[in-house]
């Protein structure tokens, strides 16, 4: 791909959609490419930020050829899915679904307080592979003030895995702080501010704004400013 040092990714380019209990904001990762035929940013297929309110239930249905991360900030949810789970995801718990030929899942918000997640769609490296579903207990400590890995692909050192060649990091970084941005050879980051004000470089980003920053770019530091 050809792409900027640095590029930000404003929230005017994302869908959203209010479905009363159900809020959607659709992010394409690759709208900083300019291309109109695909969304994508390499493997990352797309993001949709999410608020669930409680009572909730998307009822059973199908995915397809589909990596999907649930990252969760806020609430719980009860997962239950074709291959017979029942499990309940939060902030501390991690959910990856390999889709692959066909998987089916139900979620519904649990208790009293709204779900704000993030669904991330990773593009698999083939079609119609056999399907999987992950959780991973989670230790918010492991992400204050330092980048705390999440998945990556199969055989790397990250505790879920998705068929693609794609890693996901957070952090949760305190006002004033700084961090080096993580870096592998020959992969662009894409990076997404949760909540919060961050500058790297020269760019600034808030809330629902991402930057894409090239495999090319030097060394470089995320500093929150909120």
């Amino acid at each position: 791909m050809t792409l900027d040092a640095i590029k930000s990714i404003s929230p005017d380019t994302h869908l959203v959609r209010d479905h009363g209990p159900f809020q959607l904001r659709r992010i394409d990762p690759g709208v900083t490419l300019g291309r109109t035929d695909d969304g994508g940013f390499g493997g990352l297929g797309l993001i949709d930020h999410a608020r669930l309110q409680p009572g909730l239930v998307v009822k059973m249905h199908e995915h397809r050829n589909d990596e999907i991360i649930s990252y969760l900030r806020s609430g719980r949810m009860q997962h239950t899915d074709s291959a017979g789970r029942s499990e309940v995801i939060s902030p501390d718990r991690l959910m990856v679904m390999n889709a692959g030929a066909s998987f089916f899942h139900e979620e519904a918000v649990l208790g009293n307080d709204p779900i704000e997640m993030l669904q991330i769609f990773v593009r698999p490296e083939a079609a119609n592979m056999a399907p999987a579903i992950q959780f991973v207990d989670l230790d918010k400590t492991e992400s204050i003030d330092r980048w705390r890995l999440l998945a990556g692909p199969r055989g790397s050192a990250a505790p879920s895995f998705v068929r693609q060649a794609v890693y996901l990091y957070d952090t949760h970084l305190s006002a004033v702080a700084s961090i080096d941005l993580p870096a592998m050879p020959g992969f662009d980051r894409w990076l997404y501010v949760f909540r919060g004000a961050v500058s790297v470089g020269n760019e600034h980003a808030e809330t629902h704004t991402a930057l894409a920053i090239s495999a090319d770019t030097p060394a470089l530091d995320v500093t929150a400013s909120r």
